[in-house]
C-alpha cells in the first residue's frame, strides 16, 4: 500500500484555502525534487543531478480536502528487482535529512514562565521548571509533558496560544522523528559518511526552497505521513525557522573542531559550544540517529577541558558560521 504524505499549511491565506501561486509552485518543485531524489537514494544508494523520465518515480499528487491548505502526494514506488539500498519509507528518509538540516529547539530561547503556566494546566498540578540543572524538570521535560497531554487529547490545543501550539507541534515532530530513526537504525546504518554528505548537500537547498511557501502563503508547514489511515508528524516549520533555513548554507564537507561544550540537552541533542579560543558561542544539534552513539562520548569528553567534534558548518549568506550539525566525537588530542 502506498504511503501518503501531506504537506499541511496553516495561517495567512492558507486558512482561506489559498496559496500564493509563485510560492506554492516553488515549494512543489523543491518538494518533488527532494522526494524523487530520496526515492532514487532508497533504491540505489545514490541519486542523479538531473531528473529525467527514466530516473523519475511514481510519486503522484492526490486531491486535497477543504481546511487550511494541503498538498497531498502518494509514494507508489516499488522495490527494484535487485532490492532497495535501504528499506525505509519516504517519511523515514525525510526524517533522516530533516534531523540534519533543521535545527533542534533552542532551550535557552524558550519562555520558561509560559511553559510552566500551560504545563500546570495540562498536568493538573503546579510545575516549576529548573534552569541550568537546578531542582525540578528541565524546560524540555516540561515541554514534553505538554506534548503528552496533546497526544492524549489534541483538543487541548484549542486553549493554547499559537506560540505554545506551534512549539508542541514542533517538539512532537522531533520526538516522532527520533522514534522513526531508532526503528530504522539497522537499514539507515548503511548510509556511510560519504553518502551522508551527499544527502545533506542535495537536501539542504531543496528544503530551503520548500521554506519559501511560508513567506506570505502560510505561517506554518507540517509534513505528515499516513499508512493505513494512521497519521503521524514528520517535520514542522514556522516562519522564523523557514527564514533561517532559506538563508542558511550547509557545508558539503565535515569540519573537525576543538571546542568547549558549555551546554548540552540530553533529551533532544541541542547544545552550545565556544569556538575560536572562546571568542564565539554558537549552537549545535545532534541528529537523533547518532545520539545513542554520541551522547555518552560527548558527556565523557565534556569532563575534559575541550571536546573534539566532527561537524558540518551551517553558514549565513555572509558565510559566517551560525550553527553546527554535530555528527561525531573524536578522542581529545593530548596536546
Amino acid at each position: 500500500m502506498a504511503e501518503k504524505l501531506s504537506f499541511h499549511f496553516e495561517g495567512s491565506i492558507a486558512d482561506q484555502n489559498k496559496m500564493n501561486f509563485y510560492e506554492a509552485a516553488r515549494f512543489q518543485y523543491a518538494a518533488a525534487r527532494l522526494m524523487v531524489k530520496l526515492a532514487q537514494f532508497r533504491q540505489q544508494g545514490s541519486f542523479v543531478k538531473n531528473i529525467t523520465n527514466v530516473s523519475n518515480f511514481d510519486i503522484n499528487l492526490s486531491s486535497h480536502r477543504a481546511g487550511s491548505f494541503n498538498i497531498n502526494v502518494e509514494d507508489n514506488t516499488k522495490k527494484s528487482s535487485a532490492g532497495n539500498f535501504v528499506d525505509a519509507s519516504m517519511s523515514d528518509l525525510i526524517s533522516y535529512v530533516g534531523e540534519r538540516v533543521i535545527g533542534k529547539i533552542d532551550e535557552s530561547s524558550l519562555d520558561k514562565t509560559l511553559i510552566e503556566a500551560f504545563t500546570q494546566t495540562a498536568a493538573g498540578e503546579a510545575v516549576t521548571v529548573s534552569v541550568d540543572g537546578g531542582a525540578g524538570p528541565s524546560i524540555t521535560s516540561a515541554l514534553d509533558k505538554l506534548v503528552e497531554a496533546y497526544v492524549d487529547n489534541s483538543d487541548i490545543a484549542n486553549e493554547w496560544p499559537s506560540q505554545i501550539k506551534d512549539l508542541v507541534t514542533r517538539r512532537l515532530a522531533e520526538m516522532v522523528r527520533a522514534r522513526r530513526l531508532e526503528e530504522q537504525k539497522s537499514d539507515l546504518s548503511k548510509i556511510d559518511l560519504l553518502r551522508d554528505q551527499k544527502l545533506i548537500s542535495m537536501s539542504a537547498p531543496l528544503i530551503g526552497e520548500m521554506a519559501t511557501a511560508l513567506r506570505k502563503s502560510a505561517d506554518t508547514l507540517e509534513i505528515r505521513s499516513s499508512f493505513h489511515s494512521r497519521q503521524s508528524p514528520v517535520l514542522f516549520l514556522d516562519q522564523k525557522m523557514a527564514k533561517e533555513i532559506e538563508a542558511a548554507v550547509v557545508d558539503k564537507d565535515i569540519t573537525t573542531i576543538l571546542c568547549d561544550v558549555i551546554q548540552f540537552n540530553k533529551d533532544n541533542g541541542w547544545g552550545k559550544v565556544k569556538i575560536d579560543n572562546g571568542s564565539k558561542t554558537i549552537s549545535f544539534n545532534i541528529p537523533s540517529d547518532v545520539m545513542p552513539i554520541m551522547k555518552q562520548k560527548l558527556i565523557d569528553s565534556m569532563r575534559k577541558d575541550l571536546v573534539y567534534l566532527q561537524t558540518y558548518f551551517v553558514r549565513d549568506k555572509a558565510k559566517q558560521v551560525i550553527r553546527l550539525i554535530a555528527v561525531g566525537v573524536l578522542p581529545t588530542p593530548s596536546n
